[in-house]
């Protein structure tokens, strides 16, 4: 756990540091569209396996944004001596978000998430885990960009670091480590 707990120290102070030079970089945006609002979409994330997603996403102002979504999907378990199982599994994550760079039409953000989950495996028939909750803290750099042909409409990207709290040591969710969210969302 404290080795864990010390790589995601030393991940969040690297993204922290390759960030700081950007902040100084001419901010040429005259308006960046997606600011003061608020979307809705797909959101998509891939941590060793690959979960789908719903998303609200909103920016107060040019810098500050606030994310929540949902995810369902199948990862992979490992519980005791078994084989690598998949698990179903649902997380809901809130994201809070600084966007270092904005321009018209995209913003560079780093941000932190909290997650909190459900996990549910069987195995030949046994109950190996029964709705055992967990937690996932994290940090992340993205990007958030739009086409000035269809400017409500949002993509986005970010990659970052997650680490998981689970009491169970016997079992292994493969949730943790180098993780990648995109998206697409729908600004009103």
């Amino acid at each position: 756990m404290k080795k864990r707990f010390l790589s995601f120290v030393a991940v969040a102070m690297v993204m922290m540091f390759l960030s700081v030079g950007s902040v100084f970089a001419a901010d040429d945006a005259a308006k960046n569209f997606i600011s003061n609002k608020v979307g809705v979409g797909y959101q998509g994330m891939v941590v060793g396996s690959f979960l789908n997603g719903i998303s609200v996403r909103g920016w107060i102002g040019d810098r500050i944004g606030l994310e929540g979504s949902g995810f369902y999907g199948k990862a992979d378990v490992k519980v005791d001596d078994f084989k690598l199982l998949e698990a179903d599994l649902w997380t809901i994550e809130a994201k809070a978000m600084y966007a270092i760079i904005v321009r018209s039409y995209s913003k560079f953000y780093a941000g932190a998430k909290i997650g909190y989950g459900q996990i549910d495996a069987t195995a030949y028939g046994n109950e190996m885990i029964d709705n055992k909750g967990f937690w996932t803290p994290g940090v992340f750099i993205g990007a958030e960009w739009s086409f000035p042909q269809l400017p409500e409409v949002g993509f986005n990207f970010d990659v970052g670091y997650s680490g998981i709290i689970y009491d169970n040591d016997n079992v292994d969710i493969k949730l943790h480590g180098i993780n990648a969210t995109f998206g697409v969302h729908y600004y009103f």
